[in-house]
């Protein structure tokens, strides 16, 4: 998994390099989240680029869980670039069990402006607006 904070838009953009295909690879999956957020001591904002992420069909429902697990611990706003198919059914189906975001955009650059006007969005929204 790699990492890249990218201070000027306060944000991490993650890219895996993974086929989840056992609840080991899961586990190590989960635990290359836990020790780079951790860092932060807060949720941060996320754009995960999939081009080389792949999850196996019968680990799939377990992957969601884990994946909604990292959501709620470490990840605020967040959106995901080149998903494949199959990875895309995960993801929402891990959205629709444990109410997770599923926001997908068509490039990084996309994606970053998705989490500034969410954040926009959230402000607004705090201040009464």
């Amino acid at each position: 998994m790699k990492f890249q904070y990218d201070p000027v838009n306060d944000l991490v953009i993650g890219t895996p390099h993974w086929k989840i295909e056992t609840l080991d690879d899961i586990a190590e999956w989960y635990r290359q989240y836990e020790v780079f957020f951790s860092t932060f001591k807060r949720k941060m904002d996320l754009v995960v680029v999939l081009d080389d992420f792949a999850v196996a069909t019968p680990i799939g429902p377990a992957w969601g869980e884990a994946r909604a697990r990292v959501h709620r611990n470490f990840i605020g706003h967040n959106f995901r670039v080149h998903s494949n198919a199959k990875v895309h059914l995960f993801v929402n189906t891990s959205g629709a069990r444990y109410n997770v975001s599923t926001l997908e955009a068509a490039s990084i650059e996309d994606a970053i402006e998705g989490i500034k006007e969410a954040r926009r969005i959230e402000a607004s929204q705090k201040l009464g607006v």
